[in-house]
């Protein structure tokens, strides 16, 4: 299979990181590039307004940012200097905005962390990695946060 793109959405989540090392050696056998993509959650952050009052309103938006930028800075600090790389940070529901950039972008690979909520904890609350599994119309690889990677 020939790859020029792999998309890796990225949470701060240990899963995450590991997708993203997992990402890297892949992108590199494949001479293919990396996206990383970080997705402030829009549903949550209101919910933190909310707790917090009307006047966190801007802050707490600005710091969903703000989170993002850091674990992508993080994530291009740490893919290889000979696999091109680059980040974008989106709002929305995470689940449809992995969709959208997948298709936007036409990554030939998804990878990315599952945190392992468990069946019960995740048929109620909906699993994004599941989601996006199930609906991507290119392959997706799935990390969980107990696997090793090669140091």
């Amino acid at each position: 299979m020939e790859c020029k793109l792999i998309l890796v959405p990225m949470d701060g989540s240990n899963s995450s990181a590991r997708a993203a090392a997992i990402a890297a050696e892949l992108a590199r056998a494949a001479g293919a590039a990396l996206e990383f993509l970080y997705v402030v959650d829009i549903e949550n952050a209101l919910t933190n307004i909310g707790a917090a009052g009307r006047s966190g309103h801007p802050s707490v938006l600005e710091d969903a940012v703000g989170i993002g930028r850091q674990v992508l800075d993080q994530a291009l600090e740490q893919a290889p200097a000979d696999v091109p790389a680059k980040a974008h940070c989106v709002s929305g529901q995470p689940r449809e905005a992995i969709l959208r950039r997948a298709a936007d972008s036409r990554a030939e690979l998804i990878v990315m962390g599952s945190r392992g909520l468990g069946a019960l904890r995740s048929a109620l609350l909906g699993s994004v990695s599941s989601y996006v599994l199930e609906h991507a119309r290119c392959p997706v690889v799935l990390v969980k946060s107990g696997n090793k990677v090669s140091e």
